[in-house]
C-alpha cells in the first residue's frame, strides 16, 4: 500500500503531539524573589520611616482593599512607636491588647513589609515582638505559593528574617519528605529546586555560621537527639538528602564542623527511608 505525502506528514505531526503530551519538558526553575509591594504599602513604608506614624495609620484606615493583610500591620507598629517614643496611652493600649490579633492573621503575603519594618532602626527597641511576627510569618508562609520568596529571604542580611526564612523552608522540605516517607515521588521541578547547587552552597554556608558545642559528639547521640540538637539549615539538608552529600563533604574536608554533623543527618534520614522502601531514593519511594 502507498501512503500519500499528507498521510505521512500528519502521521508525523499526530506522533510528536502524542510525545510532546507525554514527554517530560524541563523542570520549571524556582525564581527566587519577593512578592512586589503594592504601591500604598512602599509609600506607608516611606512615611513609617520618617516617623509620621499619625499619617501611616490614616493611610492604613483610608484602603478599601488589603489583599496582603498589611493593614493592621502597620496599624500596630505605628502604635507600637507612638507608644513608645510618645508614651500616648491610647497607642499603649492598642500594642498590648491587639497582639494577638494582628500575630494571628499574619501569613507569607506580610514578608514583603514586616522583613522591611523589622530591620528598620526606630524599631529594635521591640526585639522580641518583632522575632515573633516574622517568625509566625514564615511558618505560615510554608508551603508552595511562598516557596520564592523564602528562598529570597535566605540571603537577607537581617538574621532574623533570615533564621525565619529557613524555618519556612524546612516546613517546605518537610512537606516533600512525607510525601517519598508516604509511597509517593517528588515531581521533576521540586528536584530541580531541591537539588539547586545554589541552594545547597547556600544552606552549608549557613551551618558554618556557628558551632555546635555537640557537633564533635554527634555520632554517640541518638538519631532523633541529633535531628533536635542541630535543626535549622543542617535540617533543611537532611531533609534533602543526597543531593547534598557531595558538597557537605567538600566543606566538611575544609573545616565545616557542623558540615561534618550534618551529613550524620543525611545519613539518618538516608536509613529511615530505605528501611521503609528498600529501593527508595532521595526522590522517589520506589526509586523510579
Amino acid at each position: 500500500m502507498i501512503v500519500s505525502g499528507k498521510k505521512i506528514s500528519s502521521i508525523v505531526i499526530a506522533g510528536f503531539i502524542v510525545i510532546s503530551m507525554v514527554w517530560p519538558g524541563p523542570a520549571c526553575a524556582v525564581t527566587w524573589e519577593e512578592r512586589p509591594l503594592l504601591a500604598w504599602e512602599k509609600r506607608a513604608l516611606e512615611v513609617f520611616d520618617v516617623n509620621n506614624y499619625d499619617r501611616v495609620i490614616a493611610m492604613a484606615q483610608e484602603q478599601t482593599g488589603d489583599p496582603n493583610g498589611n493593614v493592621p500591620v502597620f496599624i500596630y507598629f505605628s502604635h507600637a512607636q507612638k507608644y513608645y517614643l510618645e508614651k500616648n496611652r491610647a497607642s499603649a493600649a492598642y500594642y498590648k491588647q491587639q497582639y494577638n490579633m494582628v500575630i494571628n492573621r499574619l501569613s507569607g503575603a506580610n514578608l514583603a513589609v514586616l522583613t522591611r519594618l523589622v530591620v528598620m532602626p526606630q524599631t529594635s527597641w521591640n526585639a522580641k515582638i518583632n522575632n515573633s511576627f516574622i517568625e509566625a510569618a514564615f511558618e505560615k508562609a510554608g508551603n508552595e505559593l511562598y516557596l520564592g520568596a523564602i528562598l529570597f529571604y535566605l540571603s537577607n542580611t537581617a538574621p532574623e528574617v533570615a533564621k525565619g526564612a529557613v524555618g519556612g523552608l524546612c516546613a517546605i522540605l518537610q512537606n516533600k519528605r512525607e510525601i517519598v516517607m508516604n509511597g509517593g515521588t517528588l515531581s521533576q521541578e521540586d528536584r530541580a529546586w531541591m537539588s539547586d547547587p545554589t541552594l545547597l552552597k547556600l544552606l552549608i554556608r549557613k551551618t558554618g555560621e556557628s558551632i555546635s558545642p555537640l557537633s564533635g559528639f554527634m555520632s554517640k547521640l541518638p538519631a532523633v537527639a541529633r535531628k533536635k540538637v542541630m535543626g535549622g539549615p543542617s535540617l533543611c539538608l537532611a531533609l534533602i538528602e543526597d543531593p547534598a552529600l557531595p558538597l557537605l563533604r567538600e566543606a566538611a574536608g575544609m573545616g565545616n564542623a557542623n558540615a561534618a554533623s550534618t551529613i550524620q543527618l543525611v545519613q539518618d534520614a538516608r536509613g529511615e527511608c530505605l528501611a521503609r522502601y528498600p529501593n527508595s531514593t532521595w526522590y522517589s519511594a520506589t526509586g523510579r
